[in-house]
């Protein structure tokens, strides 16, 4: 018996899958608690080195999708 696939997207959206969403997923939950309404680039260098992110991998595609995540969670 395998996860479903609600189960896999929880998983995804919680940041526990290395997946390029999953990933971007995690920065956002760390970054959700920041108190700053604005992430300055060191702040978001450190939210994805905590979370084991390489910031560089990030494309201008993966940088809106974590605005959309932290607007919606925020």
């Amino acid at each position: 018996m395998g996860i479903s696939a609600a189960g896999l997207a929880a998983l995804e959206e919680y940041g526990y899958m290395d997946t390029n969403s999953g990933l971007i997923h995690r920065v956002a939950n760390y970054l959700a608690i920041s108190p700053n309404d604005v992430i300055n680039t060191g702040e978001f260098r450190r939210a994805c080195i905590a979370c084991n992110v390489d910031p560089d991998s990030f494309t201008q595609s993966d940088l809106d999708e974590l605005q959309a995540i932290l607007n919606r969670i925020t």
